[in-house]
């Protein structure tokens, strides 16, 4: 049988943590590092490990995970986040794991974002104890692919009750002060932190460097090309988001988001028979790289094949269309707002 060792770092986590720690009983050994809480989220640690570490925090979230991995002493390691949660099947199927002959280096898990829309990505997750078992990167930490690589068919449920995009860019311009050298991978973090505070001025030129450099993750470059596009389209520079999304699928087969981004550039240019092909495509997306949004593969695809197909004089099939949204969210503004068109 595999051992497992699980890690954490926490701080004024009490309620997450009493919440996710009864999850862990397939876990060998539970590693709690607190970096200056001042509620009892120790206490609550205490109840379910002696594995508890202090850890003065220095904006890294590199630093801190590495510091919970060298004191972790299984074969393998886990990492969560105190706001995260297992569901009972992911549980039984982690058990079995650890009882099954596999041996990989790494294995991935879906890492799933809760909402009214959720959405998902596959994320290292548990990974062999060794030398090569390191974060790298002070926000967005990761550790390097290497070695046997395989998939788990379960996930990882992350329910923050707070955002903190205004948190890492006060952690990102401080390291900026500091004179830190940022590796790729950072600036195009620091660029999609900007964006998600709302300056994207600052971020433009960042994206537009990195995702022309053939050194950078491929994913990422896609990612940097639709952020791109989406601040073309807000400025109505259809030309523009065009060149950047043939870009993106030169690099990997389109998600449904860009291809739902292809689908509105077309409708700007009331291209209505091209938008539908590209709306009809987000609905078949089979791409499971990046971000993988149901918001893009169900819900905004239908509503948009309503419109188009209601501006081509097809009734019946806008009807179709909008009634496949309704069902998806019959309370959503957008269902409701157009309902009126099929009185």
């Amino acid at each position: 049988m595999k051992s497992l060792s699980v890690t954490l770092i926490v701080k004024n986590e009490q309620d997450n943590l009493a919440r996710l720690l009864p999850m862990l009983s397939f876990a060998d050994e539970i590693v709690v590092v607190d970096t200056g809480s001042t509620d009892k989220t120790v206490e609550v640690a205490q109840c379910f490990t002696d594995n508890i570490y202090y850890y003065t925090w220095c904006d890294d979230f590199s630093k801190a995970r590495n510091f919970a991995i060298s004191k972790a002493t299984c074969q393998y390691i886990m990492w969560l986040d105190a706001d995260d949660i297992l569901s009972p099947i992911t549980q039984k199927a982690l058990h079995g794991w650890k009882i099954s002959s596999e041996n990989a280096d790494i294995y991935y898990m879906r890492y799933s974002m809760q909402g009214e829309f959720p959405f998902w990505f596959w994320r290292e997750r548990i990974i062999r104890r060794c030398n090569k078992c390191r974060f790298k990167g002070f926000i967005h930490e990761s550790i390097s692919p290497f070695g046997d690589i395989r998939y788990l068919d379960c996930e990882v449920i992350h329910m923050p009750t707070e955002t903190h995009e205004q948190r890492n860019l006060q952690i990102y311009e401080q390291a900026i002060k500091e004179g830190k050298r940022f590796t790729l991978r950072d600036k195009f973090y620091y660029a999609r932190t900007l964006v998600e505070c709302n300056q994207v001025g600052l971020a433009l030129p960042i994206l537009r460097k990195f995702a022309c450099n053939p050194h950078a993750y491929v994913i990422d470059r896609v990612d940097a090309y639709k952020m791109l596009a989406n601040a073309a389209l807000s400025v109505q520079d259809v030309n523009t988001a065009l060149r950047y999304l043939s870009a993106s699928v030169k690099l990997l087969p389109p998600s449904g988001e860009i291809c739902c981004l292809f689908g509105q550039c077309y409708m700007e240019r009331q291209l209505y028979h091209h938008a539908v092909e590209w709306y009809r495509f987000a609905l078949y997306s089979q791409c499971k790289t990046g971000f993988v949004n149901e918001y893009y593969v169900t819900f905004l695809p239908n509503v948009q094949l309503s419109v188009c197909l209601w501006r081509l004089g097809d009734r019946q099939g806008a009807k179709r269309y909008h009634d496949a949204a309704k069902r998806l969210h019959p309370s959503h503004p957008t269902v409701l707002a157009n309902d009126k068109w099929f009185m």
